[in-house]
């Protein structure tokens, strides 16, 4: 969605572009333009592939997920990580994520500026974000990293992503937190 201007005939030339390619297209909107065209609490799972480090205020999208999602409902992320190199070898990333941040939503004492309320149900820190792309030997290497940032991620993420080159990814699922009466009342 990135790069597309955020009306006019560039979003219906892009939809029609991917229509003629016989690739689906359900919606196409400005992420920003908020509310989203959809009714609340209308997702089961809702998928944001490295999507959120594009955003000057991310609180403004994941708050607009929460109310997407259906009480109980999944948000998977993917997203660099601060120590990765992809986190700022694109140039409209604007911001990136730690471990850590996605508890800001509902699970600490100071989520005061959002209403969103979200369980962090797994954070996993990806070394190599697409194994494949390296030859066997870095693979390896890879593999071992992986190993341990699995059994041990919070001193992976503060000391271990300085010594080999830092974590690609951050990979989130999150789960809503909101009464089912509250959803159906908004609905």
């Amino acid at each position: 969605m990135l790069g597309l201007p955020k009306t006019g005939p560039g979003i219906a030339a892009y939809a029609a572009a991917r229509r003629a390619a016989g690739l689906p297209v359900d919606l196409v909107h400005d992420l920003e333009a908020v509310p989203y065209p959809l009714p609340e609490s209308c997702g089961d799972e809702i998928h944001l592939n490295h999507v959120l480090e594009h955003f000057e205020n991310p609180l403004v999208i994941l708050e607009e997920v929460w109310r997407l999602a259906r009480p109980g409902g999944r948000v998977l992320i993917r997203t660099p990580h601060y120590s990765g190199t992809y986190a700022w070898v694109d140039p409209t990333h604007r911001r990136t994520f730690s471990a850590k941040s996605f508890y800001y939503f509902g699970e600490n004492p100071y989520s005061f500026y959002t209403h969103a309320r979200f369980h962090v149900v797994r954070v996993r820190l990806k070394y190599f974000m697409i194994e494949e792309d390296w030859p066997w030997p870095h693979r390896v290497w890879g593999r071992a990293v992986q190993w341990f940032l699995d059994r041990h991620p919070t001193f992976g993420e503060r000391f271990l992503s300085y010594l080999v080159g830092g974590i690609d990814e951050l990979r989130v699922t999150l789960e809503a937190v909101k009464s089912p009466v509250s959803a159906q009342a908004h609905s």
